[in-house]
C-alpha cells in the first residue's frame, strides 16, 4: 500500500519546495494543501496527503518513496494521552467527566473501567 501523507520534513528534501520544514507548512497554508496533525507527536507535527500537491511532488513521491525521512516515534506520556483525550471532548463533555473526578475521584474511574472490562469478557 502506498503511503498517502508525508511531513514536511519528507517533503522539504525535494527539489522545487522549500528546504525548510517552517517554508513547506508556509507553502501548504497558501496553495491550501489537503493536512492532519501527526498522531504520536508531540507539538503542531503536520502531514500533507498527496492529492493535494503539486503534480511534480506527487511523481517524485511515487518513484522514490525508500528515500524518504522516516520518523520514529516514541512512546507517548500517559499524561500527554489524557490531556490529548481531554481536550477532544466536547465542552458538556469535559464537564461531565470533571464533575465524575471530583466526585468519584481517579480510584472511582479505575473501578468504573474494572466493571466495563468485567462486563465486556461476561458478553464473550
Amino acid at each position: 500500500m502506498a503511503k498517502l501523507w508525508y511531513s514536511s520534513k519528507d517533503l522539504s528534501s525535494i527539489e522545487g519546495l522549500p528546504s525548510t520544514m517552517q517554508g513547506i507548512n508556509r507553502k501548504a497554508r497558501v496553495e491550501g494543501w489537503k493536512s492532519r496533525k501527526r498522531s504520536g507527536v508531540q507539538g503542531k507535527a503536520i502531514e500533507y496527503h498527496i492529492d493535494s500537491l503539486p503534480d511534480f511532488v506527487k511523481s517524485y513521491l511515487i518513484h522514490n518513496q525508500e528515500q524518504l525521512a522516516t520518523y520514529s516515534i516514541a512512546p507517548a506520556e500517559p499524561l500527554q494521552i489524557w490531556i490529548s483525550a481531554f481536550l477532544r471532548l466536547k465542552g458538556n463533555e469535559q464537564e461531565e467527566v470533571m464533575a465524575w473526578l471530583i466526585r468519584d475521584g481517579i480510584k472511582g474511574l479505575v473501578h468504573f473501567i474494572e466493571e466495563q472490562k468485567r462486563k465486556d469478557k461476561d458478553n464473550e
